[in-house]
């Protein structure tokens, strides 16, 4: 598969909000706290920037990457091609921490 090829799958495909990370607006800061297991491991709190808050929003199981991108552009003023360059690393760094799952993910 190109480059291409996986770009427009990943912007076609639905992420939802993990059920491991929960996310909150904490003193004007958006946090990203996991919560399995006997409480969080403090090590692994993430402070998301506005653009991360606005993304994690967004990600709800039901909204394709490409609408998230769209929404992006339209939101800061950027054009697709700039919106999909800071969409796609964050929705990979959130798949590396689980934070999110695919929405048709049956184990999640």
């Amino acid at each position: 598969m190109n480059p291409v090829d996986s770009t427009v799958d990943l912007l076609q495909k639905r992420y939802g909000r993990s059920d491991r990370m929960v996310g909150r607006r904490i003193a004007g800061e958006y946090v990203l706290v996991p919560i399995v297991g006997r409480g969080a491991d403090l090590d692994a709190i993430y402070t998301l920037n506005a653009l991360g808050a606005f993304i994690w929003e967004r990600l709800d199981g039901k909204t394709a990457g490409i609408s998230i991108v769209n929404a992006i552009a339209e939101r800061y003023d950027v054009d697709a091609a700039r919106a999909a360059k800071d969409y796609l690393p964050f929705l990979a760094q959130l798949r590396t921490i689980e934070a999110i799952r695919p929405a048709d993910d049956p184990e999640s």
